[in-house]
């Protein structure tokens, strides 16, 4: 089974791309989360290419923002593209079945104003 889960942050805004499946348009939201690993890790950050190819991705991609806080569930994929040399190289990306947004907690979350 190909699953995978990442959580991360996107790297940049969102664009929105139309495709055809099955003779059909279908919305593509297309961006870039990293994934840095856990504070205490010292290592060098992941990037992963989505595609989220669902109706709702009409929705949110205006949340689909950079530095937004994400969880991407879906599976790996690849398919081949020409490099400047003409050459067929591998490009792998993550078709998303499902993202959810995280929410931003402030660092003065809890913290009393009026004090």
């Amino acid at each position: 089974m190909n699953q995978i889960m990442i959580h991360g942050k996107i790297t940049k805004a969102a664009e929105m791309k139309l495709i055809t499946i099955n003779n059909e348009p279908v919305p593509v939201a297309v961006f870039t989360v990293v994934d840095i690993g856990l504070p205490y890790q010292n290592i060098e950050p992941t990037y992963f290419s989505v595609n989220y190819p669902k109706e709702q991705a009409s929705f949110i991609n205006k949340y689909l923002v950079e530095n937004k806080e994400v969880n991407v569930y879906g599976s790996m994929r690849q398919k081949y593209i020409k490099d400047k040399n003409g050459n067929r190289v591998p490009h792998y990306f993550v078709r998303a079945e499902m993202v959810e947004l995280l929410p931003v907690f402030s660092q003065t979350y809890g913290e009393n104003k009026n004090d």
